[in-house]
């Protein structure tokens, strides 16, 4: 299913920027895993991997308060629920980073048709402009052996502001002279579209990432796909 092609249908493409947990990469299960490793640390109970993955998208410091702060026995979650102190989340923090860079690749893969999307639209240039820490993200792309496929990759604690700010955007293509209206942003959350609407993007939502698909709807992108190899569809390689 694709919505939105007859807006910009055709329409080729100078540049694409890409979100990555639950865009280029799921990743959702290692994350998962780890968030619950710091829950076990602090005492408290896991949390399904589900819920964990609804905490995803906004950077690890709001992804640890949010997973720390769920109190499964009043149910209130994330960020109305338990406090988190100072101290706390610090530890959360270190607990995470321990576990996380040893575990980041136990279950992350690419998505089914992005290796045939770098193949496709080798030749455009390739960002990824994420909320996840810069070191991970890095270590992730390297693994998969895709890290080479992109022109810049930049992480949510490198820029002077993240998704949805699109100053997120314009540090990721800082040097290159695109035209925004030449650009696509592809992402699966609302923070994705938000940020690449503000840049004056395109905008293509991932319905298949880690976000429920009703949300990414509800963000009303230009575009939306369920499968990577839809975007081909959308805009034509410069080879064909």
């Amino acid at each position: 299913m694709i919505m939105g092609k007859g807006r910009y249908g055709g329409r080729r493409a100078a540049a694409f920027i890409f979100d990555l947990d639950g865009t280029l990469v799921d990743s959702g299960r290692d994350i998962a895993i780890s968030a619950n490793f710091v829950r076990l640390r602090f005492g408290l109970p896991e949390l399904s991997a589900e819920t964990i993955r609804s905490y995803v998208g906004d950077g690890l410091a709001k992804l640890l308060t949010r997973a720390l702060g769920h109190d499964v026995r009043s149910g209130l979650t994330g960020e109305a629920g338990l406090p988190v102190s100072p101290e706390q989340h610090a530890e959360a923090t270190r607990v995470f980073a321990e576990h996380y860079r040893r575990h980041m690749l136990d279950n992350t893969r690419l998505y089914p048709g992005v290796l045939e999307m770098l193949s496709r639209f080798r030749g455009v240039p390739l960002f990824v402009a994420t909320n996840k820490p810069q070191v991970y993200s890095e270590e992730i792309l390297k693994g998969l052996h895709v890290a080479g496929a992109f022109q810049r990759v930049v992480g949510g604690d490198t820029p002077r502001a993240r998704k949805p700010d699109p100053a997120h955007l314009e540090a990721t293509l800082q040097g290159y002279s695109f035209e925004p209206a030449s650009v696509v942003m592809v992402g699966d959350s609302p923070n994705d579209v938000n940020a690449g609407r503000a840049f004056g993007a395109m905008t293509v939502g991932c319905t298949f990432g880690l976000v429920p698909p009703a949300t990414i709807k509800a963000a009303q992108p230009d575009f939306l796909i369920d499968r990577f190899d839809q975007l081909a569809d959308l805009f034509p390689s410069r080879s064909s």
